[in-house]
């Protein structure tokens, strides 16, 4: 059974990447199918280890694992790879911290996989819990799933994270804005102040990090999927520590801020000239 499953792969994935090199729609819809592909190889990995992880009582590299199968199989299969700049910073973190980044679109996985840091779990709505494959590497990685619906549940779970990721030394990815802005210019959706409530909390440094505007290489409404770079900028950690919840809106302000204006600075870079929207410039 497995050799029949390389022997398709071994087939279906050249032709997938000639089909990719067609101008106009058959370009598109076989990047996306490439990038779909691109997931389902992460979680299949991510289920393939969850539960070897759980065991030896390092669930949080569940997803390390899937983020590093994502850097590597998903340029490879769309074309579009992702440049880090301040990676250093990352490098000398230490956890617990909230790692907040802007929320644009799906393709925002391929940017996770770049960066994704070590002994970090994701905040994510409670639906994805649901989604096949992926909802199950997540459960089994330790993710933390909210209920953005009912307000008391999702105060009671922060405070509760608070507590975890102080004893298990642990950081948390959450993105900010709370839904996808599929913007085209370069903005940031106004933050909601769930990840910012926790970092007072705990205490917790804030490490902000933007990932370039898609459009030029990724926009669904203009049917638009080529090769290209999107560049990931992780910027200085913001200190939390005498902190109270009065400083909770400064402290979403003055990341939202920084983010901002890192936004500007940064570009995806298509591998071909492509005509795209006007931007409009904040």
């Amino acid at each position: 059974m497995l050799s029949v499953v390389f022997i398709v792969a071994a087939l279906f994935v050249p032709v997938l990447l000639l089909l990719q090199r067609v101008p106009g729609p058959v370009s598109y819809y076989t990047r996306l199918l490439g990038f779909a592909c691109a997931i389902w190889i992460s979680c299949l990995v991510g289920l393939a280890v969850g539960p070897l992880n759980w065991v030896l009582g390092d669930r949080g590299a569940t997803n390390r694992a899937v983020s590093r199968t994502m850097h590597r199989v998903g340029p490879f299969l769309t074309g579009v790879s992702v440049k880090v700049v301040g990676g250093d910073i990352l490098a000398t973190t230490n956890v617990p911290a909230v790692f907040v980044a802007n929320h644009q679109s799906s393709l925002d996985i391929l940017c996770l996989g770049a960066v994704f840091p070590r002994r970090v779990a994701v905040m994510a709505k409670k639906s994805l819990r649901y989604v096949p494959l992926l909802g199950w590497f997540m459960t089994l990685a330790n993710n933390v799933f909210i209920d953005r619906g009912n307000a008391k549940s999702a105060r009671d779970t922060m405070g509760l994270v608070a507590q975890v990721l102080s004893a298990q030394q642990r950081g948390l990815w959450l993105f900010p804005e709370g839904t996808r802005s599929h913007q085209i210019n370069d903005t940031l959706l106004p933050f909601k102040k769930g990840a910012f409530h926790l970092a007072v909390q705990g205490g917790f440094p804030i490490v902000p990090i933007v990932f370039s505007t898609y459009a030029p290489c990724y926009e669904p409404a203009a049917r638009r999927f080529i090769p290209g770079v999107i560049t990931v900028k992780v910027l200085e950690p913001i200190e939390t520590r005498g902190k109270t919840a009065a400083d909770v809106d400064a402290l979403l302000e003055l990341t939202r801020s920084r983010m901002q204006a890192a936004l500007v600075t940064i570009k995806t870079i298509p591998a071909s000239p492509v005509a795209t929207k006007a931007k409009k410039l904040a």
